[in-house]
Order: structure tokens, then C-alpha cells, then sequence
């Protein structure tokens, strides 16, 4: 029987061929044994070895012709030309330039600075301020307090305000704006001072006659022009600051006296922070300021409560 891999044209050279080379088996079959085969025998031999080799049925050109068919020959053949492979590649170029431009300018609108009149920067310069005097009385209190747990509280008032300082003072200077203004001091609250956005947390509740927001509110009631009104008749710039003489008694004061006078004044300070702290909470637009004065009005709070704690603790009156 032929074999399955090889064509009927195949099969009929190899039986030709091998034709020759069982007829000179047969015969040198016949001959003795120890006889060499003649001349012509072993002729006949070698022509049916080299028919057999040269076959075109024989495996090496089963394996040579399966080589060359098939689905990789197909593909090779129908390999489109390298004009149809690569005409979308100068779409694909312009597709991603234009994103990347697009991009780039919905990048600088998001990275935009705030102006310079807006809650934001107003918040940053103001609650700057607000913070650096803090932190002076703060330090008064550290140095020269006579009650240990007040002074330790002073000491991380002073701390975290001035690292908020750093914070903001970094954000003025990645906007590109300056750490003072010429602008009236509260500017960007002044829709709220006129009875603006009353709806909003506690701002506009409550009158300011001591530089102070009673109940957290604000309103235009102690406003003169530069400033507000403080505790002693003097203008302070921005709400529950200490006035000038408030600073300098409490500057003179030592031990216990300092405790109540500290205590009172940064009760004040902190109230007014927290009202700045919850306008900007809700009205600026960088999420950085919003989160941050958001932190203020729950740290502060806390440290009031605390102090207000303390002066019982000292047989003072609450502030």
C-alpha cells in the first residue's frame, strides 16, 4: 500500500525505481556465498539507491512542499502593500497632538491663579495676620506663663499657626501674589459685611462692637474705614485681634495674671479666626484653602472650649 503523504506519481517513480535494485538483490541472492557481485550488479545497486534518493515523492519533499503551503504562504502573498499599511499613521500622529494640546490649555484653565481681590488670596494675606499675632502672644505665654498646661498650650497654638503661615504664605507665592496688600484688610468678606450671604453658616448674625463675632457673626456694625473696632475703643484691623494696649499689658504681665490675660485675649483671637475661617470654608474656590480653613474652625473651636476650661481652672471669669 502507498504511503498517505505521497502522490500517486510518487508512488509509481519509487516502485521503478525500486524495480532495479530488487532484481540485483535477487540476483546476488543467487550467486554463493563469499562471491562479490559483479561490475554490472553492484551498477544496479548504486542506480536504484540514487533513483530512491531522487525520488520526488520522498519525505524531504513532502516536508519541502508542506513548507511551502499553507495559511503563512497565503498570508505572505496577500501582504497588503506598505502604502494601505501605513496611511492612518499620520492620522494617529495628529490625534495625539491634538489631545495633548487640548490638554495643555485645559491645564492652564485649571492652574489659572486666583485674582487678586478673590477669597482665596484675600483669605491666605488676612488669616496670615491674623496668625502672626497669634503666635506673638502665643510665645508671650511660653515664655513667661505661670500655669504649665497653659503654657503648652501656647506653645501649640504657635507652632500650628506658623506652620499655616508657611502653607498659605507658599500658596501666595505659587499664585504670584504678594504677601500684603493695598486693599483694605477684610476686603473679600465685604459682601458679607454689607448683610451678604447671611444664609451661609453664622456670618451676618451677630453686631461687632469688641473686634469679636459674637455667636461667630459678622456684620459692617464696627467697621471704620482701615479697620474695626477693638475691646478698648482702639481700631484693630481684622476681627478678635488684641489692640495695641491689650498687647502691651500683656506683655507686662507674669504668672497667673498673664495665664487669664493670654487665655481671654486668644479667646477673642480665635473667634474671630474661626468666622474668617468659615467664610472661606465656603466661599473660595482652590480646595486646598477650603480644606484648610475648614481644619481651623474644628482646631480652633476645640481650643477654645479648652480655654475656656482653664480660666475656670484659674477662678476667672469665662471670656
Amino acid at each position: 500500500m502507498p504511503r498517505d503523504s505521497r502522490t500517486a506519481d510518487g508512488t509509481r517513480a519509487e516502485t521503478d525505481a525500486a524495480a532495479p535494485m530488487a532484481s540485483a538483490a535477487a540476483a546476488t541472492a543467487t550467486k554463493p556465498s563469499g562471491m562479490t557481485p559483479t561490475v554490472t550488479e553492484a551498477a544496479g545497486l548504486s542506480d536504484a539507491a540514487e533513483a530512491e534518493r531522487t525520488s520526488p515523492g520522498s519525505d524531504e519533499d513532502v516536508l519541502v512542499g508542506a513548507a511551502g503551503s499553507g495559511p503563512t504562504a497565503g498570508a505572505r502573498a496577500d501582504r497588503a502593500p506598505a502604502w494601505v499599511r501605513l496611511w492612518w499613521t499620520p492620522l494617529v500622529l495628529f490625534a495625539v497632538l491634538g489631545l495633548l494640546a487640548g490638554g495643555a490649555g485645559l491645564r492652564v484653565l485649571l492652574d489659572r491663579p486666583p485674582a487678586d481681590n478673590s477669597v482665596d488670596v484675600g483669605f491666605a494675606r488676612d488669616m496670615s495676620e491674623h496668625h502672626s499675632q497669634a503666635v506673638q502672644m502665643a510665645m508671650v505665654e511660653f515664655n513667661h506663663g505661670g500655669n504649665a498646661d497653659v503654657r503648652n498650650m501656647a506653645q501649640d497654638i504657635a507652632l500650628s499657626q506658623q506652620r499655616e503661615i508657611g502653607v498659605m504664605d507658599a500658596w501666595l507665592s505659587g499664585w504670584g501674589r504678594t504677601s500684603t496688600s493695598a486693599n483694605a484688610p477684610m476686603a473679600w468678606m465685604a459682601d458679607d459685611s454689607a448683610g451678604g450671604h447671611g444664609d451661609h453658616g453664622t456670618a451676618g448674625t451677630g453686631a461687632m462692637t469688641d473686634g469679636t463675632m459674637p455667636g461667630g457673626g459678622m456684620t459692617g456694625g464696627g467697621m471704620t474705614g482701615g479697620g474695626m473696632t477693638g475691646r478698648t475703643g482702639e481700631t484693630v484691623r481684622m476681627p478678635g485681634m488684641a489692640t495695641e494696649s491689650e498687647l502691651g499689658a500683656l506683655a507686662a504681665a507674669s504668672g497667673r495674671d498673664l495665664d487669664v490675660q493670654f487665655l481671654t485675649l486668644m479667646i477673642h483671637h480665635h473667634r474671630g479666626g474661626v468666622a474668617m475661617a468659615q467664610y472661606a470654608s465656603m466661599h473660595a474656590d482652590d480646595d486646598r484653602v477650603r480644606a484648610l480653613a475648614r481644619a481651623m474652625v474644628v482646631n480652633q473651636a476645640w481650643e477654645i472650649d479648652q480655654m475656656q476650661r482653664y480660666l475656670e481652672q484659674l477662678g476667672a471669669p469665662r471670656a
